[in-house]
């Protein structure tokens, strides 16, 4: 029996991780689109953009390893079945639960890495890359001045300059224009350096000079002279205090209290038993289409997948609503009693499929 649990298990897995690359594939390359109008072409490196994607995939698995594990055991199963191993086995006296063993063991083992990746690392992944991101609009802010062009990087706020050194940040002969509330502020300088400091951009002058209007009073226009000054550009919006459930860990959503938090325990849980609930689903029709049906089995993944995340965002939404965080827990149990039923079926062999295949 050993052997027989090493080949479906390996059978699994293969194609667990086929179908992982796949769906990581076409995530990213729609995350990627988003992203990329963010920060490409703004003076932000290709490897500053893979390195987002990259820190991006943990966020993902929580997701995709369910899909991954619904197919998997699909398709290990029919394939089976259309080479007559299934026949083959339960001649030699082996149950349908028997050969079920695999799907148990692995799905928990999926179960149990969904949810640590549920509860920690997609958080941390998606803290990492909310703050890279922002570094990264900050540099942008710095780097994508053009020389001898007009440029306008933050709001109100208006550059010229005759030279530069964007990596440094370094401005020779440069004008800047402040709107600042009803003040117009024009400075001219012979040097400056923009720098990021927390969360606001500072220009240090060298040799300037500064206009003053207020469009309030006009007549008070002032000239100002100086030989060092330094001037804040712009202030980022409040500290990025990461509160959104989504950047919780475990222990910080566990600590916070609030019924969002709870939801949001509850939901996570939901989803990491998918892979076993979902999994027990997939093997029990599995067994019970005919030989030759890989397409319906293909086809029937995505039906189970689609419908189990249409109930997961349901009750999602129903469970903030009416502030019960159990309710988060329908689609298992709906699924479960599912899963329950057919796989006790299927074991009986009492489950008739007919898809029109030959035998």
């Amino acid at each position: 029996m050993k052997v027989l649990y090493r080949y479906i298990s390996v059978e699994i897995i293969r194609i667990v991780a086929l179908s992982t690359g796949l769906f990581l594939f076409i995530i990213l390359m729609d995350r990627a689109s988003s992203i990329a109008e963010l920060i490409l072409g703004q003076g932000v490196s290709a490897a500053d953009f893979i390195s987002v994607l990259l820190k991006s995939l943990p966020s993902f698995f929580g997701i995709i390893i369910p899909m991954s594990f619904v197919l998997s055991v699909l398709i290990a199963f029919i394939q089976m079945g259309s080479n007559n191993e299934l026949i083959a086995l339960k001649s030699c006296g082996i149950s349908l639960k028997s050969i079920s063993y695999p799907v148990f063991i692995l799905g928990a083992l999926f179960s149990l890495f969904s949810f640590y990746s549920l509860m920690f690392l997609a958080p941390k992944s998606n803290v990492a890359v909310k703050k890279e991101i922002q570094e990264l609009l900050k540099r942008k802010l710095t780097m994508s001045i053009s020389p001898k062009n007009f440029s306008s990087n933050f709001p109100g706020v208006t550059f010229y300059a005759e030279r530069l050194f964007p990596e440094k940040g370094y401005l020779e002969n440069f004008m800047v224009s402040l709107q600042k509330d009803e003040q117009l502020i024009t400075i001219f300088g012979k040097a400056g350096i923009l720098r990021t400091e927390n969360d606001s951009v500072f220009l240090d002058i060298k040799n300037g000079s500064a206009e003053v209007v207020d469009w309030k009073k006009p007549s008070e226009f002032r000239v100002l002279k100086f030989k060092d000054y330094t001037v804040k550009l712009y202030t980022f919006s409040e500290k990025e205090k990461f509160r959104a459930s989504k950047y919780k860990t475990l222990p910080q959503l566990i600590s916070s209290g609030e019924i969002e938090a709870k939801v949001e325990i509850v939901k996570r849980t939901t989803l990491s038993l998918a892979p076993l609930i979902v999994g027990i689903i997939a093997f029990s029709i599995a067994v019970s289409i005919p030989r030759g049906s890989v397409g319906i089995g293909v086809i029937t993944s995505l039906i189970l997948i689609v419908s189990y995340y249409i109930v997961y965002t349901f009750s999602k939404k129903l469970a903030l609503k009416t502030g019960h965080p159990l309710v988060a827990f329908i689609p298992d149990f709906v699924f479960g009693a599912v899963a329950l039923f057919l796989y006790r079926k299927a074991c009986e062999e009492k489950i008739s499929v007919n898809v029109g295949a030959r035998w």
